[in-house]
């Protein structure tokens, strides 16, 4: 009975082992089409180089582009163990199978493209796409299956904009049509909302803070989401020579029995050439959707191909 549970798994294994084929084409995609955010440089790009707000640096459509960080985290611990299983709930179920590592791989993909340029007057339009897979790659027991994938996909609307406001210089408005999900059926392992997401950019010689609120659509498979993995959020990134920091922030923006969210820390740093290293610090709610409500405190190490806001 054992055997026959880990079949699904073995196939979404070898379905995994696919997108991981697709993950390194786009790499080398994007490396073709866009050397200017994956080639060799001595420094990070800026909010205005990534999104195209100058007039003097837009593109055609059409090419592909990082989104968010690009990483394989081969090590990465969590302080209390996963309560959710990986399969699907059935009768079919053991104990065993709900012995999950505190120690697991993550693989994260992103890209964007920029489908049209200037329309309602200084509009861009932008297709984004973001995808993170939990492997557990140590869990020989359980033939290291991939516990839990997220996919968020959206549409992006950005404005280059130019106020201040508290005195910070934006630089970019905009807004986007989020949905996020673990692509899972039925209703005890499913997960999944859509959320209009608004977002003001302000940046200033190395440094770039992106502020986003958003609306969430109710959703029967988990309505509490906004009350643990927050109803807005917030990313500064600083440039320091070859280092890039990233602090992200989320919160319900509720008191009481409803005050959660979760705070990250990310460092890029150089180890030879190209090839740069990734550390991210992770505490609070939302780490990935099947257990968005679990409170985890992460540290992960791996490699970054690709940094961006």
């Amino acid at each position: 009975m054992f055997n026959q549970n880990l079949l699904p798994m073995k196939k979404y294994f070898k379905i995994t082992t696919q997108l991981l084929v697709f993950f390194l084409f786009t790499i080398s995609s994007t490396k073709a089409q866009s050397s200017s955010l994956l080639g060799k440089s001595s420094s990070y790009h800026s909010l205005s180089q990534i999104w195209e707000l100058d007039s003097d640096i837009k593109s055609d459509g059409f090419l592909l582009t990082t989104y968010k960080p690009i990483y394989i985290m081969p090590f990465r611990f969590s302080s209390h163990r996963r309560d959710v299983p990986f399969n699907d709930g059935g009768t079919n179920q053991t104990e065993q199978l709900n012995q999950l590592d505190n120690v697991e791989a993550l693989i994260q993909f992103s890209f964007k493209t920029k489908v049209f340029k200037s329309i309602l007057g200084t509009c861009d339009l932008w297709l984004g796409y973001t995808q993170k897979s939990y492997w557990q790659v140590y869990n020989a027991a359980l033939s290291r299956p991939f516990r839990e994938t997220n996919y968020e996909p959206e549409i992006i609307f950005n404005f280059p904009a130019k106020f201040k406001f508290l005195g910070l210089q934006g630089k970019m408005l905009g807004f986007s049509l989020n949905h996020q999900s673990n692509g899972r059926e039925g209703t005890i392992y499913s997960r999944s909302w859509n959320r209009i997401i608004m977002n003001v950019g302000f940046e200033k010689e190395n440094w770039s803070l992106v502020v986003r609120p958003w609306f969430a659509f109710a959703d029967e498979e988990n309505p509490d989401i906004e009350d643990f993995v927050g109803r807005g959020d917030a990313t500064f990134i600083y440039r320091l020579n070859k280092h890039l920091f990233t602090l992200h922030g989320q919160h319900s923006l509720r008191t009481g029995s409803n005050n959660h969210g979760q705070i990250e820390l990310d460092w890029a740093f150089p180890i030879k050439g190209n090839l740069r290293g990734y550390f991210q610090f992770f505490h609070g709610y939302g780490d990935a959707m099947i257990d968005y409500s679990q409170r985890h405190t992460i540290a992960g190490i791996g490699i970054v191909f690709s940094e961006s806001l």
